[in-house]
């Protein structure tokens, strides 16, 4: 029996800021530091292989190997090669489920022998997953979901059992300030004694942006101390439209502020910390979250969230009541399922891969803006509420003995 393992990893590249890349490099270095062996597939990243010690301008390191994908997106070309030449005991895959089943559904004719596979996946909206892509949870040995939302959608409409590990933030990088620092980095900032609406996305289709600037603007007719912190890259090459035009449109010009954050460079922790504790509230009009880094990272500092009532909202924000939902278009709160399957709900419209997303109402996001605004004692238990929940759910001390645990197990330590 093996008392350490050969672990490959594969997901975005670690040098990149997205949420996959920050959670699957963090994975890494906590079973790089129990000693197994890791090896991660970098999608994204073409180069030669860096060995363990690369360290970022703010200090952090990471402990593992990183090796460079070839012709093909996602290692198709060479994972079952390197599985072979690196022996490897487990591999864990972090990506959507679309990015491995692809046109022909590719990864299911991998043989990725010897390793044994877990999948952590996401389910970012209703009616299960992502057309045919449940096939993709079928094939490896241990489907582990990140969210609770997830891991119960595909029981029910899919019946796959799957396990559950939520994803997880720092919470030595991600904390409430203390009041004087905050008033400071206000004043800093040009934002004192204003209402700071602070967003963390990518102008992505999935994230409904529009709908964050129409509901910000019938918010703010009525709250002129209220300002819209966009921590987003208004030149990003991706956006699904251009930013500067609803801004113009609804007259916003001297009301939003970007922190200057640009998409090919990402921010420290301490510089993230800083605009969370910008915040008055957190505010997301997302259509739909596999999981939602950002909300836990505003939860972290204390932040109260308003989020989409949809997908992971309700485990995540409402169950530890850390913020408010945002009902649907033409719904109430009453009517939003718990579980969205194959129900048909006002407020909902068929994407791409024939998921359901999700579509906030504008109207109840402005209203319960108003209510956050209204209410500051309420939005101070909201925030404690908050960091009580990651401390005790979403944290690295916590989510890390997990992984360590499932990883160990299936590569046949303990």
């Amino acid at each position: 029996m093996k008392d350490k393992l050969t672990v490959g990893i594969l997901s975005d590249s670690p040098m990149l800021t997205t949420g996959y890349a920050t959670i699957a490099s963090n994975v890494a270095n906590i079973l790089s530091k129990e000693g197994h062996q890791v090896i991660y597939f970098a999608s994204n990243y073409l180069g030669q292989p860096l060995m363990p010690g690369v360290k970022f301008e703010d200090n952090r390191t990471l402990d593992f190997t990183i090796i460079g994908q070839g012709q093909q997106p996602y290692f198709n070309d060479l994972l079952e090669i390197y599985c072979r030449k690196f022996k490897l005991d487990v591999l864990f895959i972090l990506l959507d489920t679309f990015m491995l089943y692809g046109g022909d559904g590719w990864f299911l004719n991998k043989d990725t022998a010897p390793a044994k596979t877990i999948f952590y996946y996401p389910s970012d909206g209703g009616a299960g997953m992502p057309l045919q892509c449940e096939k993709i949870l079928e094939k490896v040995d241990l489907p582990v979901a990140m969210a609770k939302f997830g891991r119960d959608q595909v029981k029910k409409i899919h019946n796959i059992d799957t396990d559950y590990i939520p994803h997880a933030v720092d919470t030595k990088n991600y904390y409430k300030l203390k009041d004087e620092e905050r008033a400071t980095l206000k004043k800093n900032w040009g934002l004192e004694n204003k209402f700071v609406v602070g967003v963390v996305a990518r102008n992505q289709g999935r994230k409904m942006l529009d709908r964050t600037f129409k509901s910000f603007k019938l918010f703010a007719n009525d709250c002129p101390e209220a300002v819209l912190l966009l921590h987003t890259d208004p030149n990003d090459n991706a956006q699904v439209f251009p930013i500067q035009t609803l801004i113009d449109r609804y007259n916003l010009q001297n009301r939003v502020l970007y922190t200057g954050t640009r998409y090919y460079q990402g921010w420290s922790y301490a510089k993230m910390n800083e605009v969370y504790n910008l915040m008055d509230c957190f505010f997301l009009s997302t259509s739909g979250e596999g999981f939602g880094v950002p909300i836990i990272e505003a939860m972290a500092t204390e932040v109260p969230v308003l989020a989409t009532n949809y997908t992971t909202t309700k485990e995540l924000v409402i169950d530890h009541e850390s913020g408010l939902g945002i009902d649907l278009v033409g719904t109430t709160e009453e009517e939003n399922p718990d579980v969205h399957g194959h129900e048909i709900i006002d407020g909902t419209l068929t994407g791409s891969w024939a998921v359901e997303r999700g579509m906030c109402s504008i109207k109840d996001a402005a209203k319960k803006l108003k209510q956050l605004y209204d209410n500051p004692e309420e939005r101070k238990v909201m925030g404690k509420n908050g960091r009580l929940a990651v401390l005790e759910n979403y944290s690295w001390d916590v989510v890390g003995k997990m992984w360590i645990e499932r990883i160990e197990k299936l590569g046949g330590i303990i």
